[in-house]
């Protein structure tokens, strides 16, 4: 069942100087664990030329699993990783690497696991022949999955792989999916990119990635030559055809435009390395994708993007570029991936929340949240607009423009840059205009794209303008948290040929590039990088803009003399600003009116909490607020009794799923949790007989006030200084509750707002009048219910079951189950998280709500997952055969 399982975990976060330690030591932690606990500790290497369609040989190397009694002999499904960085090679020291023996990708703990591992070079690099036409291009798609198509036929292998790669590799990976080979049934697909144009020349502008010179070929001469070249003859017959690849820096110098046409390569060379090109292809061959990047690294930009068209599972981690998330099963995590599409092993990997990302929570602290949202596309934007100098002469940031004027920027070219491969930068602000916040005082998350819209002019036709966001530690410390860029002349947007997540776009085709005549003014949309961040109370931000970044490898030649001066404007009616993913939270110790501890089963722990702005109701909602909007679930208590904790456990374990839960009732008194039905005390089962309307209590809530609390939900959600604000989903509704309680919600299911209802230990009164209750609703009232229904039940010595299975033989124009466990009429509510009948609630909701049709497999088909659950009894009519 879709996030059953828990994974909100606080883990510190090594800072960036100590996460090579930190990797170092869980590989080899890894390292020792896995020998030990896998089937197959040991494996058998062949390396040998492989021809593809055009006779061009490629290096491939197989690794197949072993014991100490030999290698497996049995088919097995395949791994395969195809790299410009030469699968098998010596280091200086003359010892071997092998891509396929290291855990960074897990390949050495999936040969471990039962795979066969295969690794191969590209045509013209490693020890493959051939010549490199382009960079990533559809030869390369079409090698790899030649080389899938001769792996598939081999006797070892059951004709279905997988492929991983990170990088360059995981690009390979998505292009040799576009080709759609038969074999292959699922990637996983590590900081690459979804647009080829956009990662290359992001705004117009080239930076580091992809325009390093080609290395030498005595870098490929350094490759372990296949087992039947003994003298390294082929290796080097092979490596002289190198000198024929395409330069990769020249490639995309060449191609300003995205619709430019490549010398090199005779075409429109963006668009055939463009990975969305061939998303339908992938979709259409089924082939399940799993993307996975980090927040300091520029192609997480483009992943959760690709995440977001492919419809994939995403992981994003803490850290930089291809480093394995700190603190995160990750080998674990691919292992399953592949066992559950390759192998057909489901450990509850399938009923998993497809999204994990890491939740920074300032000074060197975070947590992983699992949900099922790309992180941000849920997050409500705040405008800070730069404001002129205060009073010690610091430029201002802050959510409110002050008056107009201007900011002169001379660029500054005069960066030093002394790491060659720096994919995080480092703080520019003494190398150009700098505005900075006023402290925070209470901290508040940062979870999304910044965008920045500059209003600028020029004293010449084109520019280059970068942009920065920092945070300033109290001690005046600066750590860049996003960045982005655009070339003035490539302002102009339009719609992208994608889901961008709302972000501008910047097409970079030769139509709309366009310069700025001098001295007139333009404003520039920039997206930023994402981010996962919180500010702690005494920090600032700051925003930064500069004309010139040390990660242009080609500055020397790009840059102007004299540089450019950039006029920035600013004040209310230009608003240069940039908008912020940006909310606030409460502190973590002290979530006002917090009742007990957090708790539930699903991936939000839930708490909860008295409102002074909420009387007569106890609210449950996650501890750290999701960042898709939550549903509604609305509770009526066991009696109709004024006391909101009557059904804690199991109210904390629904909004632990993702829902906001609004109970009736003042919170009053918690039960403890038991640790059996059979323990409950005395009287929880209800009376057997009535007793006479003079002696009978009258309700103490009732069904209009369950209603009412949409009221204040709506109100709570456009609340600006609210925590909730933007965060509740007031057109998705569930009305729920026991006992008495679950007449109230019975009768509020005729109100149009309510989506689906669920009755626990409850039905319409067989015998005329209101019984115990004081609800005014009726068998004829069925008749008004217009969503599905689940009535769950605690079996035949369940005062409510005559009355529950009376009301699903009369219902029969809507979806109705009526689901009894045999466990009296108060159920598991009063067990840990509220026990089989809140298991089966939250599932229900989840379906209902969230359209969550992995849970809705519980209830759908002849097998359905509670039909099959020990003891329990479903029925259900006009219902859907499947989810």
């Amino acid at each position: 069942m879709a996030g059953r399982e828990r994974l909100t975990m606080t883990t510190p976060f090594p800072s960036l100087a100590r996460l090579a330690a930190v990797f170092a030591l869980l590989l080899a932690s890894l390292a020792a664990t896995s020998a030990s606990a896998q089937p197959y500790p040991e494996y058998e290497r062949e390396s040998l030329y492989v021809p593809v369609r055009d006779g061009t040989r490629l290096a491939l190397n197989i690794y197949r699993p072993a014991t100490e009694e030999g290698v497996v002999q049995e088919p097995l499904p395949v791994i395969f990783a195809f790299t410009p960085y030469r699968a098998r090679y010596f280091d200086e020291d003359g010892e071997i690497v092998e891509l396929a023996l290291s855990d960074r990708l897990a390949m050495r703990s999936l040969i471990r696991a039962g795979y066969v591992v295969a690794t191969a070079d590209i045509r013209g690099k490693g020890a493959s022949f051939g010549a490199r036409r382009g960079f990533l291009d559809q030869t390369e798609a079409q090698d790899g999955a030649d080389l899938l198509g001769w792996l598939a036929a081999q006797p070892y292998t059951t004709g279905e792989a997988g492929m991983i790669g990170c990088s360059y590799l995981g690009g390979s990976t998505t292009l040799v999916a576009g080709a759609a080979p038969e074999s292959l049934k699922a990637v996983f697909i590590g900081a690459t990119d979804w647009d080829k144009y956009d990662f290359v020349r992001r705004g117009g502008l080239t930076a580091q990635f992809n325009t390093r010179p080609d290395e030498p070929l005595s870098v490929d001469l350094a490759s372990v030559p296949v087992d039947g070249d003994t003298d390294g003859a082929l290796l080097r017959e092979a490596v002289a055809q190198h000198a024929g690849n395409t330069p990769m820096a020249g490639l995309w110098a060449e191609m300003p435009f995205r619709d430019s046409v490549s010398s090199y390569t005779g075409n429109a060379f963006w668009d055939e390395v463009a990975v969305w090109q061939y998303a339908d292809r992938i979709r259409d061959a089924d082939i399940a994708t799993y993307y996975w990047s980090n927040w300091e690294d520029e192609p997480t930009s483009q992943v959760l993007i690709a995440a977001r068209n492919m419809g994939s599972r995403l992981l994003v981690g803490p850290g930089s570029h291809c480093v394995p998330p700190p603190g995160f099963d990750f080998v674990g995590e691919i292992t399953r991936y592949f066992d559950y599409h390759l192998k057909g092993i489901d450990d509850g990997f399938s009923a998993q929340p497809p999204v994990t990302y890491w939740a920074d929570r300032g000074t060197d602290e975070g947590e992983y949240v699992r949900g099922e949202t790309i992180p941000g596309t849920g997050s409500t934007t705040q405008a800070w607009y730069l404001n002129g100098p205060a009073a010690d002469g610091v430029l201002g940031l802050s959510p409110r423009p002050l008056d107009p004027g201007s900011d002169r920027l001379v660029v500054d070219y005069d960066l030093a840059n002394d790491d060659y491969f720096a994919f995080w930068p480092e703080s520019l602000a003494e190398h150009g205009l700098a505005y900075t916040s006023e402290p925070f005082d209470r901290a508040a998350d940062l979870l999304g794209y910044p965008v920045a819209h500059v209003e600028l002019s020029a004293d010449r036709e084109d520019a280059d303008v970068f942009v920065y966001l920092e945070e300033l530690s109290p001690g005046g410390e600066a750590k860049v948290l996003s960045f982005g860029r655009l070339k003035i002349s490539h302002r102009a947007t339009r719609p992208a040929p994608w889901d961008n997540l709302g972000l501008p776009w910047h097409s970079g085709y030769e139509a709309d590039v366009a310069s700025l005549p001098a001295g007139e003014t333009a404003r520039l949309p920039i997206a930023m990088m994402p981010l996962s961040h919180r500010v702690q109370p005494g920090y600032r931000l700051r925003f930064v803009i500069t004309g010139a970044d040390p990660r242009q490898r080609n500055l020397e030649e790009v840059k102007q003399d004299p540089p450019p001066v950039l006029d920035v404007r600013r004040g209310w009616q230009s608003g240069s600003r940039v908008d912020l993913p940006l909310h606030a939270v409460e502190a973590d110790d002290a979530i006002t009116g917090q009742i007990g501890d957090a708790g539930g089963s699903g991936p939000y722990p839930a708490i909860a909490q008295a409102r002074e702005d909420a009387p007569g109701y106890t609210i449950y909602r996650p501890r750290t607020l999701p960042e898709e909007p939550m549903p509604v679930v609305l509770w009526g208590n066991g009696g109709c009794r004024d006391n909101g904790l009557s059904a804690s456990h199991a109210l904390r374990d629904f909004a632990s799923h993702g829902f906001l839960v609004i109970a009736n009732g003042t919170p009053r008194r918690e039960m403890n949790i038991l640790s059996e039905v059979s323990t409950m005390p005395a009287g929880m089962g209800g009376p057997r007989t009535l007793p006479p309307p003079s002696q009978r209590q009258p309700d103490e809530t009732s069904t209009a006030q369950m209603l009412a609390a949409l009221d204040w939900a709506a109100r709570m959600n456009a609340e600006p200084a609210d925590p909730l604000r933007g965060r509740i989903d007031t057109g998705r509704v569930a009305a729920t509750g026991h006992s008495c309680g679950g007449l109230q919600a019975l009768l509020a299911g005729t109100d149009p707002r309510i989506d689906t209802v669920i009755a626990f230990g409850s039905g319409v009164y067989n015998r005329g009048g209101n019984g115990l209750s004081g609800v005014q609703i009726d068998k004829d009232s069925l008749r008004d219910l217009h969503t599905p229904v689940a009535y769950i039940l605690g079996g035949p010595t369940d005062i409510a079951f005559p009355n529950g299975s009376d009301d699903f033989a009369r219902i029969d124009h809507v979806p109705v189950m009526f689901a009894n466990l045999p466990v009296g009429h108060g159920g598991t509510l009063m067990l840990e998280d509220g026990g089989e009948w809140a298991r089966a609630g939250s599932a229900w909701l989840r379906w209902q709500l969230r359209g969550d049709r992995e849970a809705g497999r519980l209830f759908t088909g002849d097998d359905c997952g509670l039909c099959t659950a020990p003891g329990w009894t479903v029925e259900r009519k006009q219902f859907p055969p499947a989810p």
